[in-house]
């Protein structure tokens, strides 16, 4: 179906979509900007006591790319990511560009508090998580700290 809108109405239905379009890579370009850095820690299965499943060694967020090495010093893998907002949850995409998870996209939410990041992520192809907490099959709660340099 065509849509008859008038000249000054689609100049504004444009301008409308830009300036979503643009705010959305605002928010993105400064979602990214507190990420950035080295983080350590552990992929928690129980926050409160502090039961770690695994270490977390290193985990690099640049711009483009997250990488990750664990307690033992093995990679985890590299991926690229989106950052968005969703439901009250700010919300990130990691998409495996290299190791195990290549070409495989997990959901997942995060917030940030001082230097303590939680990510909450799902395993490819399961819906994004809609608290921050482990559950033995997935999603995994991830508590890092941003390393001081």
């Amino acid at each position: 179906m065509k849509a008859n809108l008038p000249p000054a109405g689609l100049q504004l239905l444009c301008a409308a979509i830009l300036s979503t379009l643009c705010l959305a890579h605002a928010d993105d370009a400064a979602w990214r900007k507190r990420l950035l850095g080295t983080w350590e820690g552990a992929v928690v299965s129980d926050e409160e006591t502090g039961a770690r499943r695994a270490t977390i060694r290193e985990l690099t967020i640049t711009q483009d790319r997250i990488s990750a090495i664990d307690g033992d010093g093995r990679s985890l893998g590299e991926g690229s990511y989106k950052l968005a907002e969703e439901g009250g949850f700010l919300t990130i995409d990691a998409t495996g560009v290299n190791g195990p998870a290549t070409g495989q996209t997990m959901l997942g939410i995060w917030k940030l508090e001082g230097d303590t990041l939680r990510w909450c992520s799902a395993n490819a192809g399961r819906p994004r998580p809609g608290e921050f907490k482990t559950r033995s099959s997935g999603p995994y709660l991830m508590v890092l700290t941003r390393r001081k340099n």
